[in-house]
């Protein structure tokens, strides 16, 4: 009897979502490791339902032999199968282009010695993020995400340990190769889901079903965005990104850092405030130096986005925020702690 938790479950339903074909990702591979020395951000909150799904083992190859590493399966009626490897060549993952409905147009694979053993196929849309895990692949989710995916943050409250990314361009489809390696496997469990942009500089951000969320610009390079749903809001920045769990009080306040060896801190502070806030002030601790809070446009997020950036020594801690004061519609001036 098999066991229900590995069973393959249905992929998700397709989201209603074009994708542009001119603006598919063009770039390599990339490989994202998060390294908490060099950078930081305060909270990784929770978000709406992954796409997601769980996969056994079934079967160590086809018809019961181990396929070589670089050879893509073939199956009756479909295109030709495009894979990517991942992690190091660890394993892979392979789109079969116009699979019969009824059969995976995904396969998920670990590799060993030059040779692929299976471990499941699922049936995924190109315009969602999904992802699978189970037997034979321990701490280790594997999927598909839309080809145009550039940036992502995994959404993973309780994670007790680092989460690395590696992804790869499945030439001529409308997919990427997208994986999970969790330092602490069981921290798999805690998996809820991705957040994501393409690469266009139209500050727009996904769920993992492809819905688009409330965003705005911060500066000139970061994303702010906030997924009420899930209750969760987060910044994409330059070169990573963080997320954090609403709070119940009227304010929620996001910190993220960056500190390259031998440099100072730099920070960036988020706080989003009741709609119609105005006259925001951060007072900081273990700062250096800070600027005074910004209030952006807020179109969308059903509140008022102040930010500020700020800078410390090195060899410190990293500044902080600690209160926040504004003033709301009513003319009624407050000051809370940050959270």
């Amino acid at each position: 009897m098999s066991d229900p938790i590995l069973e393959l479950l249905a992929a998700p339903p397709s989201p209603s979502m074009s994708v542009d074909e001119n603006a598919v990702y063009a770039g390599g591979r990339r490989r994202v490791r998060r390294r908490a020395l060099r950078r930081t951000g305060f909270g990784l909150g929770a978000a709406a339902a992954a796409a997601a799904i769980a996969f056994a083992v079934v079967g160590p190859g086809v018809g019961g032999d181990a396929l070589p590493a670089d050879r893509p399966s073939q199956m009756e009626g479909a295109g030709k199968a495009v894979s990517a490897n991942l992690f190091d060549g660890t394993y892979a993952v392979e789109v079969i282009p116009g699979a019969p409905a009824d059969q995976p147009n995904v396969k998920f694979y670990k590799v060993d010695g030059g040779k692929r053993s299976l471990l499941a196929g699922s049936s995924a849309d190109a315009n969602v993020v999904s992802m699978g895990t189970g037997s034979g692949a321990d701490g280790i989710m594997l999927g598909t995400a839309p080809a145009t995916l550039a940036k992502s943050l995994t959404i993973a409250p309780g994670s007790k340990g680092g989460i690395q990314q590696d992804e790869a361009l499945l030439p001529g489809t409308d997919y990427k190769a997208y994986a999970l390696k969790f330092d602490n496997p069981a921290d798999v469990e805690t998996y809820q889901g991705t957040i994501w942009m393409d690469d266009t500089d139209s500050a727009v951000v996904r769920d993992a079903m492809g819905n688009r969320l409330a965003s705005t610009k911060i500066g000139a390079t970061d994303t702010f965005f906030v997924h009420r749903d899930a209750d969760v809001m987060g910044v994409f920045t330059a070169d990573g990104g963080s997320t954090k769990q609403l709070g119940t009080s009227s304010i929620t306040t996001l910190g993220t850092g960056q500190r390259h060896e031998g440099e100072d801190w730099s920070w960036l502070s988020i706080t989003l405030l009741p709609e119609g806030s105005r006259n925001v002030t951060f007072e900081w601790a273990d700062a250096a130096t800070h600027h005074d809070a910004v209030v952006t446009d807020s179109s969308g997020t059903d509140g008022a986005v102040a930010w500020a950036t700020g800078t410390a020594p090195g060899d410190g801690p990293g500044p902080r925020v600690t209160r926040v004061t504004w003033t709301d519609k009513a003319g009624t001036r407050h000051t809370e702690a940050a959270n």
